[in-house]
């Protein structure tokens, strides 16, 4: 079979038995197949009783126990969302294709895949996680990983779900969700909520999230569904962050540093989602998709411009501020300014199956398919008044002629469009214990760019660029030992160039051949393993540095590179020995061994930044019969490099890289520009320790209530997440206590 993304979970209309190593009808929603022992690539699941069971703090947190995958935190509730699989950088999850049910849901997958919107955990059945396989059935952002979250499904008979929490830093969790069958038609009903304060103290952050699902399956022969989300989040956030002396000296305030505490965030999200399964005879089947997404991201923040810093200490007085006129009073002076964004996505895609061939001596299911989607993207700079508070009701002023004469700012507003058609063949050959899967993905996108206006003058012409790359790959499975699988594959994959970036525009897209071998096995009794070697050329690689210039991120084709490494994950359990015993001791680990670096250009030899050499989570745990368990988890992080030209001490820099005080690197004296400081260096490692306990209600026949406990951070550990935009800490301690109850 191709790449793991070949085998699918048949619909339930059509479940049938199937021949081992054979693929189930083909699924627009899936990306692993309920038996991961089909997958053959390297993939891991996490499923809803595992997640229940780890009670993570938020998603982020749920994903370190998948080998491969890696997070880094931005936030405390990892809305402004870190993921990364492998040799990736984890800024926004810009290089990992985020789906839900298959419908992507990066910002736009083909001009800027920041990603500001994860579904919450509680409403998951299962995430599945695609390593360095894919190619053929998934894009673009292939090079690297796929991770595919999997919203609860209809139950046969109806149930509630209700899910309190509560505890420090202010959390409050909420969530309740109803699932029921009636007739040919299954139902999803879900609400999730959560409050929560910030790494700083002037930090809070809200959301609160909508689903609805429908399933009809019409006959035999169709299904149709339908699925709507409303993401809704409120918060005071910023990515203005620390210098290093601030930092030393208070590493978790930002409260006076020019007015911060007005700083805002907010994210409207829609998406809507048909599907339509048809089985037009028992060989054939078809799984078609409409999709939209839309994506609003408005963020304010007062404009300081250039602050006095003597001794790596900026002044906030009056006096500390290059121009006064900066000093924000609301109501009185200053300015706020907005990077108001808005991204919709509208796709549809066709995939077909044909199985149960045979030819020259062997077993054949041939699958194709085809998908088309258009992105806009607009990207609006506006500015407030003197000393009116800008958030998502009030947005400010954008077009020609809008000039605040306090700052002598203007707005601006850029306008972005990308096509993209796509489509895909391949061919899983089954001989023996063999199966052998030749496909290939071709894609052909145009971006297009156009300056409307900026800073209150006429704007430049549009822009346009296209790219069509041809993406082969090929698979082997072997199943030949007992409850043993050997997997290899090899493709191509890329990611398109980011379109909107502080360099010129068009960026060359990143390419990719990306190679593994692995296994996977349960051949040991009580015990569950996988492993998978990799290494992956990449040309063009797209890098983000921790720069920014006129308010956009600098990313750079940078140079050539390689990633190679191991993943390993493992499970043990006590009670495969002692059947009889009414407690389960537990181990498991999810490790990723990393290593990216440059290979040509003046960048040779140094490492590709947001990669870590090791990443891991170790899990010891007990489980008793009565309904009671208990476990706790380290967690590490390496250290890593912010920037490609991996600093080694600690640096403060302006808008073109170089150091603001070459004699004092991390103590500048002068003026910087402090709304949003370019720090370069190594962010330290650290491990963290995390907890959890549950204990099972008696039946009072109503009800299943579970009551739990889980804290992240236990040792209070102060540690660092990133240096883009100054120095960013870690989440505080954070113990919360609730129950959840079905019934």
């Amino acid at each position: 079979m191709a790449c793991s993304g070949l085998m699918f979970e048949a619909v339930p209309v059509f479940a049938e038995e199937r021949k081992r190593g054979m693929l189930a009808p083909i699924n627009v929603e899936e990306t692993v197949p309920t038996d991961i022992t089909e997958t053959p690539g390297a993939a891991a699941t996490l499923y809803d009783d595992e997640l229940e069971e780890k009670q993570p703090y938020t998603l982020m947190d749920g994903l370190d126990y998948a080998a491969g995958v890696r997070t880094v935190y931005d936030d405390v509730l990892g809305r402004r969302s870190g993921i990364a699989v492998r040799g990736a950088p984890t800024r926004r999850s810009r290089k990992t294709l985020l789906l839900e049910d298959g419908v992507p849901i990066n910002g736009s997958t083909y001009i800027d895949p920041s990603a500001h919107y994860t579904p919450p955990v509680e409403r998951l059945e299962r995430v599945d996680v695609l390593k360095g396989a894919g190619h053929v059935l998934h894009g673009p952002l292939n090079n690297h990983g796929i991770v595919n979250f999997r919203n609860k499904q209809p139950t046969e008979t109806p149930e509630t779900t209700i899910k309190l929490g509560a505890g420090g830093q202010g959390t409050f969790k909420r969530h309740i969700m109803h699932t029921r069958t009636d007739g040919p038609v299954g139902t999803v009903f879900a609400y999730t909520g959560m409050n929560a304060d910030g790494s700083f103290d002037v930090e809070d952050f809200q959301y609160d999230d909508f689903f609805a699902s429908a399933d009809w399956a019409i006959n035999d022969r169709h299904d149709l569904g339908f699925s709507f989300v409303y993401f809704r989040e409120r918060s005071h956030y910023d990515e203005s962050n620390l210098l290093p002396a601030e930092y030393d000296r208070s590493p978790r305030s930002k409260r006076g540093r020019f007015a911060q505490r007005y700083n805002n965030i907010s994210v409207n999200y829609f998406k809507y989602d048909l599907t339509h399964d048809w089985r037009p005879t028992d060989r054939l089947s078809i799984s078609t998709r409409l999709f939209h997404t839309d994506l609003e991201r408005p963020r304010f923040t007062v404009e300081p411009d250039e602050v006095d810093v003597v001794d790596g200490s900026p002044d906030f007085s009056r006096d500390g501020y290059e121009d006064p006129a900066f000093f924000f009073e609301r109501g009185a002076s200053g300015v706020m300014i907005g990077r108001d964004r808005t991204y919709k996505t509208h796709g549809a895609e066709s995939r077909f199956q044909l199985a149960d061939l045979e030819a020259l001596g062997a077993e054949h299911t041939l699958q194709w398919g085809v998908r088309y989607e258009w992105h806009e993207f607009s990207d609006r700079e506006p500015v407030g008044g003197t000393g009116e508070l800008l958030d998502e009701s009030n947005r400010g002023r954008a077009g020609i002629g809008v000039f605040e004469p306090t700052t002598g700012e203007g707005s601006s507003l850029t306008e972005y469009d990308a096509d993209a058609i796509s489509g895909f063949v391949q061919n899983a050959i089954r001989i023996g214990d063999v199966t052998l899967t030749p496909g290939v993905r071709v894609e052909r996108y145009t971006q297009e760019r156009e300056v409307i206006f900026e800073d209150s003058e006429p704007g430049s012409p549009r822009e346009k660029d296209d790219n069509t790359l041809v993406l082969p790959s090929i698979s082997l499975l072997y199943e030949g030992f007992e409850e043993t699988q050997l997997f290899a594959n090899v493709g191509r994959g890329y990611t398109p160039a980011f379109a909107r970036t502080a360099e010129d525009f068009p960026l060359e897209p990143e390419t990719g051949v990306n190679s593994q071998f692995g296994f996977r096995t349960t051949a040991i009794r009580g015990t569950r393993l996988e492993g998978a070697v990799f290494y992956n050329r990449i040309q063009d690689t797209v890098v983000q540095e921790p720069i920014t210039i006129d308010g956009d991120n600098l990313v750079v084709n940078a140079a050539d590179s390689y990633s190679y490494g191991l993943d390993l994950s493992a499970r043990i359990d006590s009670r495969a020995f002692h059947l009889d015993s009414d407690y389960n001791v537990f181990g498991e680990l999810a490790y990723n061994y990393t290593r990216a670096e440059f290979t040509s250009g003046d960048l040779d030899g140094n490492d590709v930044p947001q990669v870590p050499n090791h990443v891991g989570t170790f899990t010891l745990g007990l489980e008793h019969r009565a309904g009671w368990r208990v476990s706790a988890s380290l967690h590490y992080l390496d250290s890593f490099f912010a920037g490609s030209g991996n600093a080694l001490t600690l640096t403060v820099a302006d808008e073109d890289g170089n150091p603001i005080d070459p004699d004092n690197l991390a103590r500048p004296t002068g003026s910087v520009e402090i709304r949003e400081p370019a720090v370069l260096g190594e962010i330290p490692d650290h491990t963290l320790l995390s907890a959890r306990a549950s204990y099972d209600l008696p039946d009072t026949g109503f009800a299943d209530t579970t009551v739990w406990i889980q804290g992240r951070n236990l040792t209070d550990k102060q540690f660092i997440t990133d240096y883009v935009n100054g120095i960013r800490p870690g989440p505080e301690r954070t113990v919360v206590v609730g129950f959840t109850s079905r019934f």
